[in-house]
Order: structure tokens, then sequence, then C-alpha cells
């Protein structure tokens, strides 16, 4: 992982045309503008977004501050299209926000762009960025809570403590999105064996769709999108599917068209490299997916 990261490596991998072929269908530009550009073709095609800043981790206040006044410029630009209203979110790294510097800041920084987003019709959810910040993290989403009580939640299935969350956060109107992807970490703390993952996936969502709470299902494997609907058909409630921007866009067109809703998630930014290396070094199978998409592209 470090040495895929290394910044000689990543400066010049970035420049070769499978990597630049990758970044056009798997991120939605280096900028903000390119990505509401991108944002808005998806909107007008009957699919929701939500938009992601590739954001470094913040190493001190001031580019904490860069990272919120950016994602605050950016949602204030949304809203001048009424087309994204009740269709758009963003998704928010603490980390960027200044976590590892102090929590009060990354809880600041927060609080400005729910502020800025409840104000411009705009959706915010907080990603859950990996066991080391994990606590942290949710202790910053529960006091986001009390004064933006429409703040999205992750849900990690692959945390040992994942249906204990279900069951303590699923409260009437909180949204909350149930993610099977990259998480990794200790065994005290996640599940190792896929198989075990994929059962408590299965339980979570269960647990989610019979509750009381808005239900995103952020995954793109085929069993527990079947599962998903049919949930959503035996006990007569919906759900949103959240898939990544390139990743299965035929699975992601066939289910808006019978009716469902689907959000794709957005990372947009300079360090694309990065981003997306990291998802196949965390989860290798994505490279297949990666591949399949690009041949579904062509």
């Amino acid at each position: 992982m470090k040495l895929a990261m290394d910044a000689t490596i990543a400066d010049k991998a970035s420049q070769s045309k499978l990597a630049n072929d990758i970044a056009t269908t798997y991120v939605a530009g280096e900028d903000a503008e390119t990505a509401i550009e991108k944002a808005a073709d998806l909107v007008s095609k009957g699919l929701d977004v939500s938009l992601h800043p590739l954001d470094p981790v913040a190493v001190d206040v001031a580019q904490a501050r860069r990272a919120m006044v950016g994602l605050c410029a950016m949602i204030e630009k949304l809203d001048t299209n009424p087309a994204f209203r009740g269709h758009s979110e963003v998704s928010i790294s603490l980390a960027a926000l200044g976590l590892r510097v102090d929590d009060d800041l990354a809880l600041d920084n927060a609080r400005q762009i729910c502020q800025i987003a409840r104000d411009n019709h705009v959706a915010v959810t907080v990603d859950d960025e990996g066991p080391d910040i994990h606590d942290r993290s949710h202790r910053i989403v529960m006091d986001l809570l009390e004064d933006y009580e429409d703040t999205g939640i992750v849900i990690q299935a692959a945390r040992h403590d994942s249906l204990t969350q279900v069951r303590e956060l699923a409260v009437a109107g909180r949204r909350i999105r149930l993610c099977k992807g990259s998480y990794t970490g200790p065994r005290s703390v996640t599940l190792i064996r896929h198989h075990d993952v994929d059962l408590r996936m299965a339980a979570c969502l269960r647990a989610l769709m019979t509750g009381p709470s808005t239900v995103m299902l952020a995954s793109h494997d085929p069993v527990f999108i079947a599962l998903g609907e049919q949930l959503m058909a035996s006990l007569d409630r919906p759900l949103e599917f959240q898939m990544l921007q390139g990743i299965r866009p035929l699975e992601q067109r066939r289910l808006v068209d019978i009716g469902h809703r689907v959000r794709v998630y957005l990372p947009y930014g300079h360090d694309w490299y990065r981003y997306c290396t990291r998802r196949i070094v965390e989860r290798p199978s994505n490279m297949w997916l990666f591949g399949r998409s690009l041949v579904e592209r062509r």
C-alpha cells in the first residue's frame, strides 16, 4: 500500500492511459465544476448523487478550513440548479476537516457544512473512514444529529458491533447508509472472513428494513441488491440503492427504470490516483468490478 501511494510512483502512474481511463470512469473530475456537470447529467437521467471531494487528510487548521470552505462553495453552486433539490447529497470526510488535528476543529467545520447544506437543500452523510478513528467520528456525528437530525450515518457491516449500531441508531427519520466494502481493521474490531461479513450484512439489512429509519444500501453485490428488492416487496417499504460512479452502470440503470431510487457516489478532486489505488488495494475484487464496468461502458 505504501509503495502504491509513493508520490513519485503516483505521479508517473497517473499519467498512463490506463490510469486515465480508470479516472474518467470512476472519478467525476478534478474540480467541483466538472463534478457538478457530471452530477447534473446523472440527475437528468433519474439518478440521485452524492458528491465527495478527495481532499487530503488535514494536518493543520488552515488545511482543514480550506477543505470546509471549498465544500461549502460547491454546495452553494448545487442550489443554483433547481434540478438538484431533493436529489443531491455530499459525503464528508472528518479527517479532511481536521479530525487528525483536533476533534473540536472537525466538529466545527462539519457544523458549518451542515448549516450551508441545510440552507441550500443538500443532504449530508458523514463517512466512516476506518476503525482507527471510528469512535471519535461517531461522537462527532452524534453531536451533529442534535442540531442536524437528517445527517446521514454510515454503518459498516464488517464491524463486530454493526448489528448493535443498527439497533441503537435506527430511529424514525434518521438516514442510515449500510456499507459492505473496503473496511479493514484488527480482528478485535472487524470480521475477517468474507462469509461472516456477508451474513452480518444480511442481518443488518433485514434489521434496518424492519425498523423506522431511512435505509440506504451501499453495495454492488448482486446478492444484496436482490435481497434489498425482495425486502422492499415483502415489507412494502422503500430502500435507496447506492453505488460508486462507474461501477455496474447497467445495474444502476435497471434499478432506476423499474422505479427504485439509486444514488451514485461521485468522488472528485486531484487526488484521484490514490483514491482508485486505495479502492483496489483494500479490496482486490474491485479490480474485477472496474474492469467489467470499463467493458460495459464501451
